[in-house]
């Protein structure tokens, strides 16, 4: 399946979750799997907004019939898999 990644999942990935010092397997991961195809999906940590006025990607998926899902869907979906070496732990 192809993926558009809002560019907030990979400033939240980088400053939180996914580290390029501790987890380089997210950014392996993502890289591997960006293979030039048409989007089909829509990945943002956005939720719709309660009022008409503020549009948000997940309303404009909704809009368009476009799915929209959160990074750790995605990472679920795709059986992502993130294991530490027994090198890395002392």
């Amino acid at each position: 399946m192809a993926y558009l990644l809002d560019a907030d999942v990979f400033i939240r990935a980088k400053n939180l979750h996914y580290g390029f010092d501790f987890c380089p397997a997210f950014w392996e991961f993502v890289e591997r799997n960006g293979n030039g195809a048409v989007f089909s999906v829509v990945v943002t940590h956005e939720v719709p907004a309660a009022s008409p006025r503020k549009i948000k990607i997940p309303d404009a998926c909704i809009g368009l019939g476009i799915k929209c899902m959160t990074p750790y869907e995605m990472l679920r979906v795709e059986r992502a898999r993130f294991v530490l070496g027994a090198s890395g732990a002392r």
